[in-house]
């Protein structure tokens, strides 16, 4: 598989970037994928190079 074809299949689940409540500083990713368990609201946050990811169900 290719970077290019993950990076389009990231793009196309992207969402909106935005800010953390507690830092404006702080940009997060959001993603909108489907799993077999259904939608889900994802997050991704690099803070000190650690990658945190949360998500929830829609």
């Amino acid at each position: 598989m290719s970077w290019g074809l993950v990076l389009a299949v990231v793009m196309a689940l992207f969402y909106k970037s935005m800010t953390t409540h507690a830092d404006h500083r702080v940009w997060q990713d959001v993603y909108r994928p489907s799993t077999q368990a259904g939608d889900v609201y994802l997050k991704l946050t690099v803070i000190d190079d650690v990658l945190i990811v949360s998500f929830k169900e829609l």
